[in-house]
């Protein structure tokens, strides 16, 4: 993609990126609110009736809510999603409380009704590297190393992106008892902490830290990244990195994980205003397979991007 005279064209090769898998999967339809209540300092966590949604939402995908009925704000917004129930036919998300829309949504009571686009996006897929090999080798399975450690950073409500691929990474068959999480989850003070509970519950390692030293540690999340790889062990070829939150904290982390030797993937929380890729308003710099600098929508070729393929100065 170029920018010519203030419109931005996209390259042939980021228009064919494969984009589109997903779409036949999404569905725009209305969703009951179960429950809606405030989890820590402006955080909110709403759960959804969505049971023809719940099904099709793989980890790191994220929908666009909009209010019925209503014309401010117009347009809908997107959240990424926390955690699913197929069985129940439930959603959860979590939102911050930054604008018209997330105040409008704290007011929403059970049994009212929101309009629901999804899913959307692609997940933590990107983070296998079968991606990247050549499914007619014959050792295909046996060439990928197996990853023994995830380390999943996250920052302000970043672990929203987070939750469901620890979940499957811990206890998604074929199991693996070997296999091992570490959250590390930062934000400003610890009246904004929440959820840390979920992640110790499906055995995931907690490690906090905040900026104000209210709780956990004092200081910034990505610090503790060198010291949690090197304490547990698994050498980088077995351990991957994943992150969400404030662009700050996933270039720190893209940084301090090249330090270290370790692949990252990080979630991006571009502002995105259609979700589907026709606005153009989501764009990052991405580095293509022949080594190019390209432009890349966060919207549907993300949200989650290898860390080492996007621009960080």
């Amino acid at each position: 993609m170029q920018r010519e005279k203030g419109k931005t064209v996209m390259s042939a090769s980021a228009l064919k990126d494969g984009h589109c898998e997903h779409f036949h999967r999404r569905k725009t339809g209305e969703v009951v609110v179960v429950r809606n209540e405030k989890i820590a300092a402006d955080t909110w966590k709403i759960r959804l009736e969505a049971a023809e949604f719940a099904p099709l939402i793989v980890p790191g995908q994220f929908v666009m809510l909009r209010l019925p009925n209503r014309k401010d704000p117009l347009l809908g917004r997107p959240f990424a999603v926390y955690a699913v129930s197929v069985k129940a036919g439930l959603i959860d998300l979590i939102y911050l409380v930054v604008g018209r829309m997330t105040e409008r949504l704290t007011e929403v009571r059970p049994g009212d009704s929101l309009l629901l686009t999804g899913p959307l996006g692609k997940g933590w897929e990107a983070m296998d590297d079968r991606n990247d090999r050549d499914p007619s080798d014959l050792y295909f399975e046996e060439n990928v190393p197996s990853t023994d450690h995830l380390i999943l950073i996250a920052g302000g409500i970043g672990q929203t992106a987070l939750f469901m691929l620890a979940q499957d990474f811990l206890h998604k068959p074929p199991i693996q008892p070997m296999r091992k999480v570490s959250f590390l989850y930062g934000v400003r003070s610890g009246d904004r902490l929440c959820c840390t509970d979920d992640f110790e519950k499906i055995g995931a390692s907690v490690h906090i830290a905040t900026e104000d030293g209210s709780k956990g540690e004092k200081g910034y999340i990505t610090d503790l990244l060198p010291r949690v790889f090197e304490e547990s062990g698994i050498p980088a070829d077995r351990t991957k990195v994943a992150c969400c939150g404030p662009s700050p904290m996933l270039r720190a982390a893209a940084l301090k994980a090249k330090d270290l030797d370790l692949r990252c993937w990080v979630s991006l929380e571009s502002s995105m205003v259609c979700g589907l890729g026709i606005c153009f308003g989501c764009v990052v710099d991405y580095l293509d397979d022949e080594g190019n600098w390209d432009y890349r929508r966060t919207c549907i070729d993300g949200p989650v991007f290898d860390a080492s393929r996007l621009k960080w100065d």
